[in-house]
């Protein structure tokens, strides 16, 4: 697959998985290397990852992360829960972290899929069989995420916001649904049957999962589509990715002509 054609397919699609052996000495060159065929930016540090008194608590920071960010206190063979849908950047603004890259270094014994939820697929739909319910989801504090993380002020590490808009000129997603999540549905019957319908039937047709193997990288667009990891248990070795997410989309000089 030529550069041009990876970057069609992840802009058109969502989404590629594509082979990319990592290098012992340092697991990150493969992402820098991708980096520069998808014609992306510098990886970037999200604005939590930013906080002066976040960084003293969270070991690992920065543009490049290990997942999970100690493999070595991994028991083997232990089992590790499935996560919620959401997409990557807990406080950015719409559209503000909109490629992430993950490269899986070892994997699970069994599960450890990617699940991808093409939320802004499912939000055009939804906007055709219930407008109201749809343009609930675009006012300005229908979702607030916030971090949990022991900080002196913790209302900075919260950002409220629309879970779906345009940015640059796209239909971009916030979909995100875990336990740092709050939905404003109280009093808000629109909200919550798009709530309803996102969590539910649209999962069925706009949704897809990817085991990655040792060696293979996953990427996508995260302001288009939200993701989860799903439940896994490892074997003799944990399993073990690495991530780096970029502000800008793939892109390719000649897509301007």
């Amino acid at each position: 697959m030529t550069d041009l054609e990876l970057i069609s397919e992840v802009n058109e699609r969502g989404y590629a998985v594509i082979s990319a052996p990592a290098l012992e000495d340092d697991p990150f060159n493969a992402h820098r290397d991708i980096a520069r065929s998808l014609g992306l930016s510098d990886a970037y540090t999200p604005v939590l990852y930013r906080d002066p008194e976040v960084c003293e608590v969270v070991g690992q920071v920065g543009p490049y992360n290990e997942i999970p960010r100690d493999s070595t206190s991994v028991l083997p063979w232990s089992e590790m829960t499935g996560q919620q849908f959401h997409v990557d950047g807990l406080l950015e603004p719409l559209g503000g972290i909109k490629t992430t890259v993950l490269h899986c270094l070892e994997q699970a014994h069994t599960g450890g899929e990617t699940e991808l939820f093409f939320s802004c697929e499912a939000f055009l739909k939804l906007s055709v069989v219930d407008e109201e319910a749809a343009l609930s989801l675009q006012h300005s504090e229908a979702l607030t995420r916030f971090a949990t993380i022991a900080v002196a002020d913790s209302a900075r590490l919260r950002a409220a916001g629309p879970a779906f808009g345009w940015a640059d000129g796209e239909l971009a997603t916030r979909f995100s649904d875990g336990t740092t999540e709050l939905w404003n549905t109280p009093g808000n019957p629109a909200l919550q049957r798009a709530l309803d319908y996102l969590r539910g039937p649209a999962l069925e047709g706009h949704s897809a999962r990817v085991r990655l193997a040792p060696g293979e990288m996953l990427i996508f667009r995260n302001d288009r589509v939200s993701h989860r990891g799903c439940a896994y248990r490892n074997g003799d070795r944990p399993r073990r990715f690495t991530r780096s997410m970029y502000s800008s989309a793939p892109y390719h000089r000649t897509l301007d002509r």
